[in-house]
């Protein structure tokens, strides 16, 4: 099966979902890992180009801790935004080119617009990429992936209606999250946020939830031609 999960900023998909693109590795999936935005907004030390190349590296080592593929959009922080037929082609193409099954990315009423805006391109652009007069650099998908929308930070708000037990691959997450060294240092100094610490309570807050000792959260997307009748979650 061909995954492709998708976050608005570098670290979102290793703290929200990472165990479970972790688990979906190990179980001989293809992963792709993209970030729409370079994280280029979020520092008190250095330069805008010098955070986004820091975190594009970042990124990239995060997702071989976890086995997946790397793709980022290129945007900046805070300048995601739907209604832009430009961005919307930059997803469009994304999705054609990996082709997937399944998508997980943001759920749309997440606590920052970027997220919100992200989830809106995902569930509009996976439809239109299957148009086959809507020309791009890549050829029509032939399917319309199912959508599932990840957890937010700190669960806040959000209520899984199904779950992924993480326990075995809790590690991974982790590891691949310490990656982002300079988000944790960004975090800690903006928020006062020991990020890796909260990821590891809120996997295993989801896990007591779920009966396991670590699991993520997610839920559906069901409009029409999205719903399955088979399991695509691990």
């Amino acid at each position: 099966m061909r995954v492709l999960a998708v976050g608005a900023h570098p670290d979102d998909l290793d703290m929200l979902c990472g165990g479970t693109l972790a688990r979906y590795v190990r179980e001989g999936h293809q992963v792709t890992m993209c970030h729409a935005s370079l994280g280029d907004r979020g520092s008190f030390v250095h330069t805008s180009e010098e955070i986004a190349r820091i975190r594009l590296a970042e990124a990239k080592a995060a997702a071989a801790v976890i086995g997946a593929e790397h793709r980022t959009l290129g945007m900046s922080d805070g300048e995601i935004n739907a209604a832009d037929p430009a961005q919307r082609d930059l997803v469009l193409d994304l999705i054609r080119s990996t082709r997937p099954d399944v998508i997980l990315t943001h759920w749309p009423h997440d606590y920052m617009a970027d997220h919100n805006e992200v989830s809106k391109l995902l569930l509009d652009a996976s439809h239109i990429a299957t148009l086959p007069l809507k020309q791009t650099g890549h050829p029509a998908h032939d399917l319309v992936p199912a959508v599932y929308y990840i957890d937010t930070l700190a669960g806040v708000g959000f209520t899984p209606t199904e779950y992924v037990d993480i326990s075995a691959d809790i590690d991974t997450k982790l590891a691949a999250l310490r990656c982002h060294a300079s988000q944790l240092d960004w975090l800690r100094d903006h928020d006062g946020v020991d990020i890796i610490e909260q990821t590891r309570v809120c996997s295993q807050y989801r896990g007591y939830q779920s009966g396991v000792s670590f699991a993520e959260g997610f839920t559906a997307c069901l409009t029409w031609l999205r719903a399955r009748t088979t399991r695509l979650l691990p």
